[in-house]
């Protein structure tokens, strides 16, 4: 771990104004030379505007914390310390500019309220500006009838007296070890798993560099990307391998870490033969979503492999067929899937059992009211095969990452797993209205108009979110099975610019993302949970909220509560509503999809849909 390196912007680089909030114009009201002011003076209430240059913070760095340092020009000793209100622009301000205009670019959407500045963190703030490549900076402010207050201004005679952002940093480095690397020798193949490090070595993303070795150290294979897993084939049962993964990052390539040697085996009947079985199973039910085949039993007898996976396909007949039907009662249909197993190895189980663990990249074509609609997905499975005297059966398929997760030891653990607390908020009995569900269990149509009126300025920026959410639907996950709040708190933060709230992690008016090393979760329970998220949005935002379908729109957040469920377990984005038909981004199955086909896959006690305000 390096030291901590101390950047201190001042002067030219934390650019100053004070400006009169009451004035339409620039210049109707100037502070004395030299003077930054905060609150009411000369019968004008003032704010201050702060900018800081991080061009001198290296890229890739873990901001630790900063501090913001004013010097009182009004007083020198038993000043009154002032707890100013502390805004983050949404757009930028020059003092060209009125004082008017910078209470509009600031919000009304507090960082951090009623706190004296010597003990504000502004850490996670230059974090998230540098994350985004924008800083407009942020104002200062105090009601009208706290003290005011005056200091000195970037322009002062002393340096030493001039507002100073102290900012402390992990310069990047390199990654540390990836940890809990997994080999799992297959037939004439091998797949590896492992943990991310415990010091990502700088802010951003790590990519990873797998090779297959042979026991003299000869290369036979390498395989390098985002996702901690790692497939080679063509490999000799004969021979021995072990597999060595490395983590880099901007700054340069971590250590290897090496497995002990590990020994493939063949499969009864080779492992071709399961993976056929695999696909054939997989266009087996591909032919009963889009109807092809109108149950299990019919496309179970188009394939050679009927006696292999039938069983297993009927268990899930009635969910796919559920399904099919019920999307075709809201003018909807799957006119098209198709599955690809990829990075796919074959290797021996315990008690006679065959296991198939790979990629499958499903591709799904959904047509609403006549407009196809494509949507791609890749998920890790594991497929178990039971083979009883050469006989081959297919027992089961599961999430792969799932079934093989191993918690770290380290502090890596805390990269895997997103925890909800025994203490989490349950949703206010009847504070919110929910979508109406027809007995059918899909939306009402022919309801009156919805409460939540026309969309404001307050509003966060709805079609931001929508559109941010939209693209980045199919990124890798940062929680793998359970990132949907997270993926909805980025589209809020990233493309709607809702504001972070600093605080305890637990608490419910707090809101923020932490990613940079630190001994602080990475976010806050109402960033990365769907209760955490509803609670905070609902009891903190002042939202808009919808209880009819056809009034939702670009931006506004659903949430989804499990049949016999008594919290939100679910939440996703609306990214538009097209012919009556609500189209949404999420994590989970199918990143682009329509509240139809969730509701056609799902049983739910209720959906709550909320429209974010500013505050």
């Amino acid at each position: 771990m390096p030291a901590t390196q101390s950047l201190v912007l001042t002067g030219s680089a934390l650019a100053d104004a004070s400006a009169a909030t009451d004035c339409d114009t620039a210049g109707c009201a100037v502070p004395p030379a030299g003077q930054l002011r905060i609150g009411t003076a000369d019968s004008h209430p003032w704010a201050t505007h702060l900018k800081a240059d991080l061009s001198a913070l290296p890229p890739g760095a873990r901001v630790t914390s900063a501090k913001l340092s004013l010097s009182r020009f009004d007083c020198i000793t038993q000043c009154v310390t002032q707890k100013p209100d502390v805004y983050e622009l949404s757009t930028a301000w020059t003092a060209a500019q009125s004082g008017k205009a910078l209470l509009t670019a600031a919000g009304d959407e507090s960082y951090v309220s009623d706190t004296a500045l010597t003990e504000i963190d502004f850490g996670m703030l230059v974090q998230s500006w540098m994350d985004r490549g924008s800083n407009e900076g942020i104002a200062l402010t105090v009601p009208g009838a706290s003290a005011p207050a005056s200091y000195e201004s970037g322009a002062a005679a002393d340096p030493a007296k001039r507002p100073k952002l102290t900012i402390e940093y992990l310069p990047p480095i390199a990654p540390g070890a990836v940890t809990d690397v997994v080999p799992s020798a297959g037939d004439s193949g091998l797949l590896a798993t492992w943990n991310p490090p415990a010091d990502s070595g700088a802010n951003g993303d790590i990519t990873y560099v797998a090779k297959a070795e042979k026991s003299d150290g000869t290369v036979v294979g390498t395989s390098e990307g985002t996702v901690p897993r790692a497939v080679f084939t063509g490999l000799d049962n004969a021979l021995s391998y072990r597999v060595a993964v490395t983590a880099k990052n901007g700054a340069g390539s971590g250590p290897v870490t090496r497995t002990a040697l590990v020994q493939g085996a063949s499969v009864a009947g080779g492992a071709t033969r399961y993976k056929d079985y695999v696909h054939a199973y997989l266009s087996a039910r591909n032919k009963v979503t889009t109807g092809v085949s109108s149950t299990a039993a019919d496309a179970a007898a188009e394939s050679p492999y009927a006696d292999v996976f039938s069983e297993l396909l009927g268990v899930q007949e009635d969910p796919v067929v559920g399904t099919r039907e019920a999307l075709q009662t809201q003018s909807q249909a799957y006119v098209g899937a198709s599955s690809a197993l990829t990075d796919t190895t074959v290797l021996n189980g315990a008690a006679g059992r065959v296991l198939v663990r790979g990629a499958v990249n499903q591709t799904v074509t959904l047509r609403v009211n006549g407009v196809d609609e494509v949507s791609e997905n890749r998920i890790y499975r594991r497929f178990v095969f039971n083979v009883v005297a050469g006989a081959a059966k297919l027992e089961s398929e599961s999430d792969d990452i799932e079934a093989g997760q191993t918690l770290s030891a380290t502090a890596a653990a805390g990269t895997q797993v997103v925890a909800t607390p025994a203490d989490a908020p349950t949703p206010p009995a009847g504070a919110v209205e929910s979508i109406a569900l027809g007995e059918d269990g899909f939306p009402l149509s022919d309801e009156p108009a919805a409460k939540a009126g026309a969309r404001t300025a307050a509003y966060v920026n709805g079609s931001g979110t929508a559109s941010w959410a939209l693209t980045h639907a199919n990124d890798k996950p940062d929680y793998y099975n359970v990132d949907c709040a997270n993926f909805v708190s980025k589209s809020l933060y990233y493309g709607g610019g809702m504001k972070m709230r600093t605080g305890w992690y637990k608490n419910d008016d707090v809101w923020w993302r932490n990613p940079t090393f630190s001994w602080m979760p990475k976010e806050s329970r109402t960033w990365a949970g769907a209760q955490g998220l509803f609670t905070h949005l609902f009891n903190y935002r002042q939202p808009g909220y919808v209880n009819r379908t056809y009034n939702l729109r670009p931006g506004d957040v659903l949430f989804f509560m499990y049949e016999g469920e008594s919290r939100y377990n679910h939440t996703a984005v609306v990214r538009g509503v097209v012919g009556g038909t609500v189209r949404i981004a999420q994590h989970g199955y199918a990143p682009i999809s329509t509240l139809t086909e969730i509701l056609a896959r799902h049983k739910f006690e209720e959906i709550a849909a909320l429209r974010p305000r500013s505050r």
